[in-house]
Formats: structure tokens, sequence, C-alpha cells
């Protein structure tokens, strides 16, 4: 209730307060729905109205003319903060923030104001308290603290180094990440510029593409760093422009480390700051009604501000007249009117209803009626007390939009980050292509996603025989009749030549050339974006929906930002399989089996159990030491069975802690555990109607021995956390290194899930046990690095191939490719010599060789690295092994950057 209220009621009542008249109706002061009381100058409780008795569950008699602090603080004195007592003081109004426990055991914020009643000379007589309940308004804080919390925390979680620069390159914000990946604490960084991190060079490179987001390019980029300490640091920078109306703010970017260059990048976007404030107080506006006349008897200040008129204006005027504008009482034209309700009925209503403000707006007022009643107990006039309701609608309305903003902008960056952390995982254009299908699925349901890649030559279409015909249908359908009018080799040219990675929607005047014009009359609403490595086209995503709909800009830029990472990736797949396709015709059939390379008479056995078990779904054992290629072996069989059209997912069960194992394996639902924020398919709902690969199946943690065996025996299972038993149609393929009898005897391994597993054994034997297949590996190697390189090497002299063929190859397979990498890269003629060879063949060793595999191993990883500085995706390449694995042998082996090995 508004001071001036109060006021009124002091000018005009002077006298009577001074000699506390009963006579004062006590309805009025009854009416307001907040707590009201008024003291003396002894502190002592003249009047409560009724809404103070009901919080405070008192009566009127034994608390009035009672001391204030006695009744409601249960004191002997006055409060040392008195907000009473300093009114009587100043004479001036007062108001705080108050904590009250009601008494029936709840405790709610209050706003209380005291105002003072004066007498004819301007002294304080009397004092009059009103509170009013803010605690949704203090919970409403607490809610949007809590929401931008939740996604700092979000950020700073983040693996990869996430920051923000201004329009003049300095940093406005670096996560923990980033500052570590620099060597600097985060303040350290702020407002300074990117440029001072950077080498010459780097800076021109920085600088131009700092003048690219300036033009609102986003783009990814090799830059090379520099860390506090001084040593250089080699980084992929994914970088977006900052655009409001056009204007250039800055930028924000995700710097990863260039050992990821097959890992997609995370770009992150932030979600947009709330740009309205949780009002701190509603007005609220009373006014006096005759219900006999319908006339305005009385109004207070903020009612006659809401309807823009002085005081002269309203009193004595129709109600309808001055709120609505009409000429005749609303219940005359059926309008429900609270006023005459609560005449007829004798009793306090309350409902909402919409006026117009002084501006032509509409506002919702919660309106609230009390009857004033004369001696004859008829109702003489009604208070109405209005509550202007809009802003608080409209704050709930806004929270819970923003709320659902920033869970969308966390689904989309846990979705980047699942795509920075599994994309190494998918080994061939199949498998990631399924990937990137179900997840626009899940942005954009009821649509199809269409992915059109070109071959290494930019010639044609890739076929992608070997996705599941779900992920391949709408992209042939879409194929077929782009060939009826001879438009498919217009659409590859178009790809070929194009170099904007912008999006086109079926909107655009882009999308009238003649094979975009097709596809409008296939889909009512579509968009299509080129995918692009490094400024080359490699293909076009296309994702049409079979009803009309408007795409977010939050959405496409979410999907321009995920094929900005996956192009330079699916470039790399390309070329890959351009590799892998000339090695597999260069190579006659005998001496080769796929990717698998070797005459002898042990490979011939391994091609022969390969062919025999590929027509059949038992579960397959495939064992042999590392780097011998279980995985090429599991990849054959897969591609040899009758579920080539399905995923083929590898797990490695070394890479996982026990817990995540199990997530990683089956899923989870959300919720299931901390950091669950929703649910996740594992790799075994991933795989189905295909072939899941169990790598390293002897460090699989005992529980999980328990869930696997279930799984192998009906092919059910359940999500972690969850209760919905899942049905999964999965051929399991197992690799180990291990001696599972030894496994089995020392209690760790169970011999249930062993027979289970060993239904067939595939055993790869060690280079050492194979050595005449070392000449025909050499020229494999030879002529997949030839063709990397761009040389013409033609030959291996004599003494370089008996170094090949004398050394006994602890590393396998891939220890020999990583030595003919090195050859070629250091020989530059036609012939390798031993010269060229790597050390540890030229020297007959870098020390004493343990006669333990595991040492050897140990070794050989630990040499890659340091041959490689570090850079853990190069050595995970020239080891033959994934990323996942390479990070588990280093923590096996406790290999550390700077340490030497005895």
């Amino acid at each position: 209730m508004s001071p001036r209220f109060f006021d009124s009621w002091n000018l005009k009542r002077r006298d009577d307060w001074a000699r506390q008249d009963e006579n004062f109706p006590p309805s009025i002061f009854n009416s307001v729905t907040d707590p009201l009381a008024l003291y003396d100058r002894n502190f002592q409780v003249l009047r409560i109205n009724q809404a103070f008795m009901t919080m405070h569950q008192l009566s009127a008699e034994p608390v009035i003319g009672r001391k204030c602090y006695e009744v409601f603080h249960g004191r002997s004195a006055i409060c040392e903060k008195c907000h009473v007592q300093e009114v009587f003081a100043t004479g001036e109004p007062r108001s705080r923030e108050m904590l009250l426990s009601l008494p029936y055991g709840e405790q709610r914020f209050f706003e209380v104001h005291a105002y003072p009643i004066k007498d004819s000379r301007g002294t304080t007589i009397q004092v009059i308290e009103h509170g009013r309940d803010i605690t949704w308004r203090k919970n409403l804080k607490r809610q949007l603290k809590a929401s931008e919390e939740k996604y700092r925390t979000i950020v700073e979680m983040a693996r990869e180094g996430i920051f923000t620069v201004d329009a003049e390159a300095r940093f406005t914000f670096a996560n923990e990440s980033m500052a570590r990946m620099l060597g600097y604490r985060p303040e350290e960084i702020i407002g300074r510029s990117a440029f001072d991190f950077m080498e010459e060079e780097a800076k021109n490179i920085a600088k131009a593409q700092f003048e690219q987001r300036r033009q609102g390019v986003a783009d990814t980029y090799e830059l090379n760093l520099k860390r506090k300490d001084g040593a250089g640091l080699v980084n992929l920078v994914s970088a977006a422009p900052l655009m409001v109306n056009g204007a250039f703010l800055g930028s924000i970017g995700v710097f990863t480390d260039i050992t990821q260059l097959k890992q997609v990048e995370a770009e992150l976007r932030t979600a947009k700051e709330f740009e309205e404030k949780i009002i701190n107080s509603i007005t609220d506006n009373l006014i006096i009604i005759d219900p006999r006349t319908h006339r305005i008897v009385q109004a207070n200040d903020s009612f006659l501000a809401r309807v823009g008129l002085e005081s002269q204006a309203v009193v004595a005027r129709p109600c309808y007249e001055v709120m609505l504008g009409r000429t005749r009482p609303c219940a005359e034209d059926g309008i429900s009117c609270p006023v005459q309700e609560t005449a007829r009925l004798k009793r306090e209503a309350s409902s909402h209803k919409a006026y117009p403000d002084i501006q032509g707006q509409e506002r919702i007022f919660q309106i609230n009626t009390f009857p004033f009643f004369n001696a004859q107990g008829e109702v003489e006039l009604v208070v109405r007390l209005e509550r202007d309701a809009t802003d608080k609608r409209r704050m709930e309305e806004a929270l819970a939009f923003r709320t659902r903003e920033l869970e969308k902008t966390q689904l989309q960056l846990e979705k980047l980050f699942e795509i920075s952390r599994e994309g190494s995982a998918k080994n061939s254009i199949p498998e990631l292509i399924h990937f990137l299908h179900g997840v626009t699925l899940e942005i954009f349901p009821e649509s199809d996603p269409m992915f059109f890649l070109l071959d290494a030559g930019k010639q044609q279409f890739l076929p992608l025989a070997e996705c599941p015909p779900y992920v391949t249908e709408p992209t042939q359908r879409l194929l077929g009749r782009l060939e009826q009018p001879g438009l498919v080799a217009d659409f590859v040219q178009y790809l070929g030549k194009n170099k904007d990675p912008q999006i086109i929607t079926f909107a655009e005047p882009n999308s009238q050339v003649p094979f975009m014009k097709l596809i409008s009359q296939t889909y009512p609403s579509w968009f299509g974006l080129p995918i692009l490595a490094q400024q080359h086209g490699v293909g076009y995503f296309l994702l049409g929906s079979h009803t009309f709909r408007e795409y977010s800009r939050e959405d496409l830029h979410f999907i321009h930002a995920l094929f900005a990472q996956v192009g330079g990736y699916l470039g790399h797949l390309v070329q890959d399989e351009l590799e892998i396709n000339h090695r597999t015709q260069e190579l006659s059939r005998p001496t080769s089996y796929g990717e698998i390379i070797g005459q002898s008479k042990e490979m011939q056995e391994v091609y022969d159990l390969i062919d025999l078990v590929s027509g059949t779904d038992a579960t397959v054992l495939i064992t042999g030491d590392n780097g011998t290629g279980k995985e090429l072996v599991a990849q054959s069989i897969h591609r040899q069975s009758k579920r080539n059209r399905g995923p083929f997912v590898v797990a490695n069960c070394s890479a996982y802690s026990p817990t995540l194992l199990e997530s990683e394996l089956f899923g989870h639902e959300k919720g299931a555990f901390t950091g669950a924020i929703r649910r996740k398919k594992g790799r075994f709902e991933l795989a189905q109607r295909g072939t899941l690969f169990l790598d390293e199946i002897g460090d699989i943690p005992p529980a999980t021995q328990v869930l696997l065996l279930r799984f192998l025996q009906d092919h059910c299972f359940e999500r972690v956390g969850g209760e919905v038993t899942i049905e999964a149609d999965v051929r399991v393929l197992v690799a180990t290194n291990k001696d599972l009898y030894r496994e089995i005897r020392a209690g760790r391994f169970r011999d249930d899930l062993y027979y289970r597993l060993n239904v067939i054994s595939i055993h790869l034997p060690s280079l050492k046990q194979r050595k005449e297949d070392i000449p025909l590996l050499c020229q494999h190697f030879l002529n997949k690095y030839n063709l990397k390189e761009g040389k013409k090497i033609t030959r291996f002299s004599s003494n370089a191939l008996q170094s090949l063929l004398d050394f006994d190859w602890p590393g396998n397979v891939r220890q020999l490719e990583n030595a003919i990498s090195h050859a070629v890269i250091l020989a530059k003629g036609e012939v390798i010599r031993r010269k060229h060879l790597p050390r540890f063949l030229k020297e007959g060793s870098e020390g004493t060789i343990s006669s333990s595999l595991t040492e050897n191993e140990r070794r050989l990883v630990f040499r890659i690295l340091q041959e490689v500085s570090w850079n853990k995706h190069e050595a995970a390449r020239r080891l033959r092994i994934s990323r996942s694995t390479l990070y588990g042998k280093i923590r096996r082996f406790g290999l550390k950057e700077g340490i030497t090995l005895d």
C-alpha cells in the first residue's frame, strides 16, 4: 500500500488518530491484503489488520496495548536496530528487508515499511507498519544465479581451451584449460592481446584470420603459440565472430592441441545473458467504489498513475468509464464484475483482469475486492485492490525461455564435445556418417539428413554402400531424381568449385539454381552447406524436412560449427580410403586379405579362419601381441559378414575406468550418476544390426564381466541407472594380448565368460614368427609412404633389407611401418639404404633389449613419443593404434614428458 494513502488518512483523521477514535472504519484497514500494524511512541500496539493476524496466527485482544518487542520478539527491551524507533526519531519513513519465522514453521522474506502519522504541529505521534512478502522474488534471484553458475561450470569443465577476445583482439575470457595450456593463470591472460602469445610468423596468420572474423567468417586454422616458459605450442584454433546487429564485438574460439588433427574441435557458443532483471516489487492500485452507482469514491496515487489522470478527473466518475472507457456498467453486457460480485455475495472476491495502460498497452492485474459494511450490515462501499501481475508473468516466461535456451546450448556443447571425444574412434567414412546422422536427427526430428561426399578425384559421389539403408536411402532417392534431368554432374561441379562455407536455405535466392529448385520440389523446407577441408570442398550436407518449418539461427550455427569441425576429418578419411583402394589393387590376392598383408603359412591359416567365421554370428576371440593387426582381422570379419551394412563399433576396454566402461558399453540414463545430464546410448546400442569389437578384453573389470556374460547369453542389457531391458542384435568380436588362462587362474577373469567368448579363436602370429612376410610388408609400406610423401623410391638396398629381416620387431607390424616411414622421409634417391633406417636398426639397439615384451613395448612407445615431440596424434598414427589406446599405454607404463628410461 502506498504511503500517500496513509498520508490522506493522516490529513482527514488527524484528531481522531490522536484520540484513538474507534469509530474509524476497520474494514478499510482490514481490506489491505498485506499485514499492517499501528504503534504509539511507547511502542505499544494500537491496531493490527486481519492480514497481520492471519500471518502471525494471533487475535487482536491479547496484542493490543502490549509492547511490539514483547509480542513479536519475546524481548524485554526495545530491539537494537528498530525501524519504528527511527521513524519516531526522524519523522521520516523507513524500510528494510527481514527474514521472519512464521508460527507454522516456515521462514519467509518480507519488505517492511514504517510510515509516520503526525499531528497538526508535525510531531510524529504514531507509526504504521506495512509488510510485503517478497519470498518469491528472492527465490527467482537464487534460480537465476544457479542457472548462471551451471553454465559457467560447463565451460570450466571443458578440456579444450575456450576464450573470447574483444574487437581489439584482447582476451576478455579464458577458461582454466586454456590458461594451463599457455602456462598462465586465467587472470594473467585477461586484458592482454592475443598476439602477445605468438611469434612473428604466427602473428601474421592470426591477424589475417582476425580480419576474417571482422567480416563475419568463422574458420579453423593451425597456429603456433608461445608458452610462458618459452616453449612452442602448436594448436588448432576454431574461431567465430561475435556479431550483434551487424557490429563486430570480438571473437569466440576453442584451442585444441594439433595432435588431435583427426579429432573435430569444439566450438563453444555461449548463451545470451538475460536482458531482463527480476522486478523488485509490484505496485498496488487501490480504489473505493460505491457499488450502487459504480462511482469511484477514493483513489490512491498508484491507480492515478496507471490510468494517467488526476484525482479530480477520477473521483465521482463511474469505474467502467475511467478504466474501460465504457458508457454503461459491465454487467449489463454480461461482463463479470468483481465489485458487483462482492456487493451481491457480501464477501471478498478475487480475479484477474486485463486493462490497457496510458500507452494503450494491455496489462494483466490481480483484482481483490473487499466489502465495507454500514451499520445495517449492508455493503456500502467496495475496496478494490489491483496488483500488476504482467511483469511477473513475463519474468516467469522469460526465465523459462532462458532456461530452455541454456539447456539447448548445453546439449549443443555436449554434442560438440562428444564429437571431439569420439571422432577419433570413427575409423571409416560409414562410421562417421552414421554418427553424424544420429546427431542431426536429435536436433531435427522428422527430417532427412543427406550426405553427398565426393571421391578423392572429385568426379563423382561416394556410394556409401557400407552405411545402413536408413542412412543412405534419402541421399540415393534424391540423387535418383537429380539423374533424370542430368543435374548430378552440375551438382558435382558446383561442389568441386565452391569454397563458400555459408548455409543456404530454401528461402534464399541461391536456392533457385536448377538442382536446388528440384530439392525445393521434394521438401517444403530444407537447408544445406558445403563440407570443406582446408578450403577445399569434399562434399555437401543437406537436411530436408517433411513439413514446413523455420530453422532457428542457433540450430543453424550449431550445424555450421559441427561440419566445420568434421570437414577436415572427412577429407582425411576419403584420402585414406583412396590409399587403401590403391594398396588393395596393387597387392595380389594370395598375399593379402583386405588390409591384412602377408603370404606366410601362418597368415594363410588366419585368412581361412576369417572366411569360415564371416558367414556366422559366432563370437570370435582374436589373440596376439600388440601391433599384429587384431582390429584389422575384426574389420575383415565384419566386411565379409551379412552384417556388413550395419555399423562396426570399436570399444577399447583398457581406455576407460571401470565406472566409465560400463556406461560406454551399455549407456546410461539421465541422472544415473554425477554428470549424467542426459540419456546416452552405449556401444551395444550403437552397434545395432552390426558388429561390436571389444579390444583389450583382458582388462575388463569383474563387475562388467558379469554384465557382458549376461548379454552374450540372451542379448539383453539395461542402461546404467535404468530399469528397462533392451534387446540388441549385435555380433561380438573380442581381442586381447593377454593369456586369459593365466588371468582365470589368477582370479581376474571369469572362466564362464572365457568359454562364451572363445567360441572360435584366431591367433595372430608376431612378425618375428613370419619373417618371410617382411619384404612384402616393406614394399607395401614403401608404396604407401611414397604416395604420402610424393616420392618415387623403387626398392631397398640388400643391406637395408637384411637389417630389416634380422631385427626381431617387438613392436610387430606397427614398428616395421614406422621404420619404413622414417626411411622414406630421409631417402633422397630411388633406393632406401641402411643409413636411412632408424638408429635402432643401424646400431643393433639403443641399449640393452629387454627379454620382456612389455618392456620392449614400453621403450617403443616412449621412443616414438620422443621422436614426434610428444605429439600424441602423430605417435598414435605411427604406432597404428587409436589415441585412446595410446593414452592407456602412457598411463600403464608411467610415461611422462621429460623423463628418461633406464
